[in-house]
């Protein structure tokens, strides 16, 4: 099948060199050869092919709750404005798990066992916390739907002979075995097919035309990236500086105004500080808070009167 554009033929050309290339280097039998692979994968494939917006590197992926480290990880696929990683070199660091978009796991030839692994590898990966990003107009935290980083495997060969089996009906049978579900959500091995999970069915991409899967691969991660970035807002990078450590309350800077709060539900008061982002307004009425009751759970409000806001601030 012919290119549709001369966009398309330059990336195949492109893919051509590089798979040709790594397949040469996953032959050697020197110690680092897996790196020989990834370092060309990493720097003539994924980062010269991917959007610039896209970091491409190599190692661990760190949790801000626990502190937790996941297992060395092939490539990862990052977003540093949300959360910048550490790196030692150009590729290799410590990546906050907000950050990370995507993993890739790297095989020279896939096999069962190595699937198995990479699902594993995978699981635990979903099992990271994220800090939330999204804050409302007086700077609290809100809680939010996030995007979990996708785990996908890319294998120069397999092992699977003949048209008997798909890559994603061998991946199948390893995790209903397991009473599981696909931690792993795309599957590409260069020169046979690209398979993905649309969250309901296994789609595969056979190899039609010199390297078809390889582009289906790049174009669904360029497709999707954005939607995973966007689900993580901005979290703090303060959460991974500051260290947790005891603080005291000094010096009075300034007088905080307060209001009496009533629970609707319990007549249980509070004395609560009402906060308006940075709005200059006068409100005639009672005040509605967005805090709970700690007693009840019941809505907090204020008694009716004339409240007068400078840049947020009651006066």
């Amino acid at each position: 099948m012919a290119d549709l554009n001369q966009y398309q033929a330059f990336l195949r050309s492109k893919i051509k060199s590089v798979i040709t290339e790594a397949k040469t280097a996953s032959t050697l039998t020197h110690q680092g050869v897996k790196g020989t692979v990834l370092e060309i994968l990493i720097s003539k494939l994924f980062r010269p092919l991917l959007p610039s917006d896209v970091g491409v590197g190599t190692g661990q992926i760190i949790e801000q709750e626990s502190g937790k480290l996941s297992t060395q990880m092939d490539i990862i696929l990052y977003d540093k404005s949300i959360v910048p990683p550490i790196l030692f070199d150009e590729s290799t660091g410590i990546f906050p798990i907000e950050s990370v978009l995507y993993t890739i796991e790297v095989k020279t030839t896939l096999n069962a066992t190595e699937l198995s692994i990479a699902h594993e590898s995978a699981k635990k990966l979903a099992e990271f916390k994220y800090l939330y990003g999204l804050k409302d107009e007086n700077g609290k935290l809100l809680e939010h739907y996030i995007e979990r980083v996708r785990s996908v495997v890319f294998a120069l060969n397999t092992d699977l002979s003949g048209k008997s089996l798909t890559e994603a009906e061998r991946y199948e049978k390893i995790y209903a075995k397991k009473n599981d579900y696909p931690h792993i959500r795309a599957i590409c091995v260069a020169e046979k097919e690209y398979c993905y999970d649309d969250s309901e069915f296994w789609v595969t991409f056979t190899n039609n035309d010199m390297y078809d899967e390889i582009l289906s691969f790049i174009g669904g991660v360029t497709n999707t990236y954005k939607t995973v970035s966007k689900s993580r807002h901005s979290p703090d990078l303060g959460n991974y500086i500051v260290p947790t450590v005891s603080a005291k309350k000094g010096p009075k800077t300034r007088e905080i105004k307060q209001v009496e709060a009533l629970c609707n539900n319990c007549d249980k008061t509070y004395q609560l500080r009402p906060l308006m982002g940075k709005q200059n307004t006068t409100i005639n009425g009672a005040l509605n808070f967005n805090d709970p009751c700690q007693n009840c759970g019941g809505k907090l409000s204020s008694l009716e009167g004339c409240y007068q806001f400078i840049n947020g601030e009651l006066v």
